[in-house]
């Protein structure tokens, strides 16, 4: 995962005189500790304090609300690709954590999940290869109060995530027809493993397994395992 470049973009108006503001402190997570080392050695170059917080490695000693507290941060920092249901869950609870604006760095798309992000409380989504400048920029306006310049288009992209977990909502309905042994099969089918395997590996017949992809096809309403496995694939991340 690349971040930042030198260059600048679209930044919002904000003073950047470093020597005519007061220093921001913003806090910073990630997942790769060298991006992130990397990350605060330039913001730091650019008079920003920059405290790394310990997480995803969770202490019951030092949780995070207990480290954002200590840091009293103007800015939060999240360098992090939330690019499945689990690694955006774990986004949505670390900005949870504190209700200061949240700036995340990703690599993900611009897309839905982006619109996730927004609904977890992030007030700015940027790729990861957004330029210095525009970093700096931004998180300067969001410790001075102003809104992100990108705020418009993260609520739109709120409303294309939930429609979406709306759609996967109604996938995950027809997928709960389906009987724990109808699942495994399912399973086994998205993974590429066929009939006989499946049976092999269950200790069932052939049939007895061909009787229970019937099953499930007729359930999902839908006609070849393809579209079975599609479906089932449809509701594990959505962008």
């Amino acid at each position: 995962m690349t971040v930042m470049t030198s260059s600048s973009g679209d930044v919002p108006e904000s003073s950047l005189r470093t020597d005519a503001r007061r220093q921001v402190q913003v806090a910073l997570a990630s997942d790769l500790s060298l991006i992130a080392e990397a990350v605060r050695a330039a913001l730091v170059s650019r008079q920003i304090n920059v405290t790394i917080l310990t997480w995803p490695g969770l202490s019951r000693d030092d949780p995070v609300h207990r480290q954002l507290t200590r840091v009293g941060p103007d800015v939060a920092l999240l360098i992090y690709d939330a690019d499945t249901p689990i690694r955006m869950a774990g986004a949505a609870a670390l900005i949870s954590e504190w209700d200061g604006p949240w700036v995340v760095l990703t690599g993900v798309p611009r897309g839905a999940s982006w619109g996730g992000l927004r609904e977890a409380g992030a007030a700015s989504v940027r790729p990861n290869l957004t330029g210095l400048d525009e970093i700096e920029a931004l998180i300067v306006s969001l410790s001075e109060g102003f809104a992100a310049p990108c705020a418009d288009e993260l609520d739109r992209l709120l409303a294309d995530w939930q429609a979406a977990q709306e759609r996967v909502a109604g996938l995950q309905r027809r997928l709960n027809r389906l009987t724990p042994r109808e699942l495994q099969v399912l399973d086994l089918l998205s993974s590429g493993v066929p009939v006989r395997s499946i049976a092999a590996r269950l200790g069932l017949s052939e049939s007895t397994v061909r009787s229970q992809v019937r099953a499930v096809l007729h359930k999902l309403d839908v006609r070849s395992q393809l579209a079975a496995v599609a479906l089932l694939r449809a509701t594990e991340y959505v962008d």
